[in-house]
């Protein structure tokens, strides 16, 4: 895809999000995310991070988890989680278009997106087919290397091959997982009840995670 066009796909995911966030009881914000330790409200609140907090402020704050960038990101996710949803969703719509990215690149956003919208909508029993362009640069992008192990650890899918049901795309050599294609990314991504779409050597991912 063009920048133009994951730009364009950032917004929509977004949009799309903040319009689920909207529709949501308390006691469904208050549902575990598949991100351990995080509900549907904090990952809400965690995609507001990139605009809502500065990279000065952020790298204070990695400094005080003793470099940990996780340990980082989970401390700002709670202060970000104080705001009602109502504030996220304005935020997020405000900032649908915002094209402010990590130096990995403005796919990044797109790929965070794409899975954070998961975490949120599986546990809820909802499900959301992102278009194949978007779910494709984001698979390419966490299996090329490119997000420099910030997105998926290096060794998960050796000796593995990913090949995509619903779509042209494949990638590696190796035992052979298939399934659409975004539900190898959120296998690929460590989410354990996304392994339930798949087939072939889903065990030896599982073992991984």
């Amino acid at each position: 895809m063009e920048q133009e066009q994951i730009a364009a796909a950032v917004a929509v995911e977004r949009e799309a999000l903040a319009g689920l966030l909207e529709t949501l009881t308390p006691a469904q914000l208050e549902t575990p995310s598949l991100c351990h330790g995080w509900t549907v409200h904090h990952v809400a609140a965690h995609l507001t991070f990139l605009w809502s907090v500065s990279t000065p402020a952020f790298m204070w704050r990695v400094l005080r988890a003793r470099g940990s960038f996780p340990r980082a990101v989970d401390v700002l996710t709670k202060e970000l989680v104080r705001r009602p949803i109502h504030e996220i969703t304005a935020s997020m719509r405000a900032n649908a278009h915002n094209t402010k990215h990590p130096p990995v690149g403005l796919v990044a956003p797109l790929t965070d997106v794409i899975v954070h919208g998961d975490d949120i909508r599986r546990p809820l029993g909802i499900r959301r087919v992102v278009p194949h362009d978007a779910v494709r640069a984001a698979l390419e992008f966490v299996t090329s290397g490119r997000d420099r192990g910030t997105f998926l650890p290096r060794k998960r899918l050796q000796g593995l091959r990913l090949v995509a049901e619903d779509m042209d795309w494949t990638w590696g050599d190796g035992a052979e997982i298939t399934g659409p294609g975004q539900s190898l990314l959120m296998g690929a991504m460590g989410r354990r009840p996304a392994l339930d779409d798949l087939h072939g050597a889903v065990p030896v991912l599982d073992a991984r995670l």
